[in-house]
């Protein structure tokens, strides 16, 4: 079964590092983040990232990833290093 969903941003490698830049109809989405965050710093802070899944011949369509959130500008998360380029993002959440 296919299934359609509206991407809420996308990844770009930057470096070291990878880069979600939400796209700006979505931006509640890291107010939502920041507002569980309070005050806290960014250190050891981890996110799920579901996103496309590059392997066309793997059957799932979205592949989930564990990673730290370094940084944040505006509606650009920089994030440790994702094995995605390009590649739309369903979804953030924080990771208990």
């Amino acid at each position: 079964m296919r299934i359609n969903l509206e991407p809420v941003g996308i990844i770009k490698k930057s470096g070291k590092c990878s880069e979600i830049l939400i796209y700006s109809e979505f931006e509640q989405l890291i107010k939502n983040i920041v507002a569980k965050l309070g005050k806290n710093e960014f250190t050891d802070l981890k996110l799920l990232v579901v996103h496309k899944n590059r392997d066309d011949n793997d059957i799932h369509q979205v592949q989930v990833t564990k990673t730290n959130l370094i940084d944040r500008v505006g509606n650009i998360l920089r994030v440790g290093k994702i094995d995605a380029n390009d590649d739309s993002v369903i979804d953030v959440r924080l990771s208990e």
